[in-house]
């Protein structure tokens, strides 16, 4: 029997088309979508389908008409229930009217592509398909991509307004998040334009592993890297931890492991199912009357993380008797910074695999200062499933490319995500939705910097106080 494949045209609002795309990539075996088929004749447009979404649908399983039809009603109904219930309207969306035809097979996954080319967002940043050859100017920055792949693809104009804010705003070494990071495209940017570290994060786990794809395809480093450390031998310390442990830290522990840090997290990526060595690492784990950020019972290692707070007088005396109380117990303490964790991650796994492997080590409490370790310090990006309110770290720069009510609810998440002197770019607003987002950016007292426009989307970049950025 030949394979056929199913075309889908979908009337919507050109401007939406990304979000609209998704719906297909997400759903079905969907080869690729077009918008805006034109044609032309003696140097003039004849005609176009503008406005017409083209959906390729592929059918392995030989899928009956009827069931296919139903399929795809049932899930466009779903859909924009939920988009009208965010708050777009149906003028926002476009009236959804469909028609499918059922074809004999032809290799759409490549005749689609024929419709995409590079897209040029500045004079400095093109947008590359990776199916496509392309020569760099002088000191031009490309990002190669998949379109269609995860929303955020460099196509769309909101998308290419935080490119755009990102460019003119970004300090070289800035520490950025990408909040909806979907194909990981700003994220990605962020490094290539020279930031320090950039983490994006996203409600969909497929959407995650697609954005650490572009990262490998762009050469940009991810970490914690793809897999982790080396399981070499260690030497095996017959001694057994004694635990003590305090009712209500057992309760305690719990809530923190759901409420990691970011430091925490990244670190456990590289400790959890023993990568690290071999050696079984547990996290939070009670001991006495506290609750050590890493532990090894059988090598006796704490690793505990740092923030600023500990170098306050408070922070060390809480220390010191805490060290006692874990040194005299029998264990090798590590104390590690966070911002070691965040600009020299390899240097870290360095120093704790050299106490690991160190048959001569005794019960002590060992410092990585800020700094030390191996001088690998190459700009790194982390994805993760995540959402801005569990975000427990602050950024210079924060991209949050998202619907206009979306942006409303979490703003104050978003203002909790910058330093003093930090910088967020608000976009995948429409025009006539403006206000709700000014309202909010109002509510939180933040200041705006400048509002960029482009055709019907407008966005925002805002600060916690335009003094102290010199503006």
């Amino acid at each position: 029997m030949n394979k056929k494949y199913f075309e889908l045209k979908l009337k919507i609002n050109p401007e939406l088309e990304d979000l609209i795309s998704e719906i297909f990539f997400e759903n079905f075996e969907c080869d690729g979508v077009i918008l805006a088929e034109e044609s032309y004749k003696n140097l003039k447009m004849v005609s176009t389908t503008e406005g017409t979404l083209r959906v390729f649908l592929n059918d392995d399983e030989n899928t009956a008409f009827k069931d296919m039809e139903l399929k795809i009603k049932n899930t466009l109904t779903i859909y924009r229930e939920s988009f009208l219930a965010r708050g777009l309207t149906d003028t926002d969306l476009g009236s959804w009217n469909w028609n499918l035809e059922e074809k004999d097979s032809q290799d759409w996954s490549q005749k689609w592509k024929e419709k995409w080319d590079v897209t040029h967002v500045t004079d400095n940043i093109a947008v590359v398909p990776d199916w496509i050859e392309y020569t760099p100017k002088k000191d031009e920055i490309i990002i190669k991509m998949e379109p269609g792949c995860a929303f955020g693809t460099g196509t769309h104009q909101t998308t290419q307004l935080c490119m755009k804010a990102l460019e003119k705003y970004l300090k070289n070494g800035d520490r950025v998040a990408d909040i909806g990071t979907g194909s990981g495209i700003l994220a990605i940017l962020a490094i290539k334009l020279g930031a320090s570290y950039a983490y994006g994060c996203d409600t969909d786990a497929d959407a995650i592993e697609v954005a650490k794809q572009n990262a490998i395809k762009n050469n940009v480093k991810l970490y914690p890297p793809p897999e982790g450390g080396s399981k070499s031998p260690i030497s095996e310390w017959d001694l057994k931890a004694s635990h003590n442990y305090e009712k209500n830290n057992i309760k305690l522990a719990k809530v923190l492991r759901n409420n990691a840090t970011q430091p925490e997290r990244i670190l456990w990526q590289y400790l959890s199912k023993s990568r690290l060595c071999g050696v079984k690492f547990r996290r939070l784990q009670p001991i006495g009357n506290y609750i050590v950020d890493f532990m090894s019972p059988k090598e006796k290692i704490i690793i505990e993380l740092d923030g600023g707070q500990h170098n306050s007088q408070k922070g060390l005396t809480s220390d010191k008797e805490r060290d006692e109380f874990l040194t005299k117990s029998g264990y090798t303490v590590l104390r590690i910074w966070n911002t070691a964790v965040y600009k020299n991650i390899e240097g870290v796994i360095d120093y704790i695999r050299s106490v690991i492997t160190d048959p001569t080590r005794e019960s002590k409490i060992l410092t990585l200062p800020q700094g030390e370790g191996s001088s690998y310090t190459t700009p790194c990006v982390t994805f993760e499933v995540n959402t801005a309110d569990k975000i427990q770290d602050k950024f210079d720069f924060v991209c949050a490319n998202i619907l206009h009510n979306v942006l409303d609810e979490i703003m104050g998440d978003l203002k909790s995500l910058i330093n003093e002197s930090g910088i967020i770019s608000l976009s995948g607003i429409l025009d006539e939705k403006r206000q709700i987002v000014l309202d909010a950016i109002n509510r939180e007292n933040l200041k705006i910097i400048e509002e960029i426009t482009q055709d019907q989307w407008t966005s925002f970049v805002v600060c916690k106080d335009t003094k102290i950025l010199g503006l």
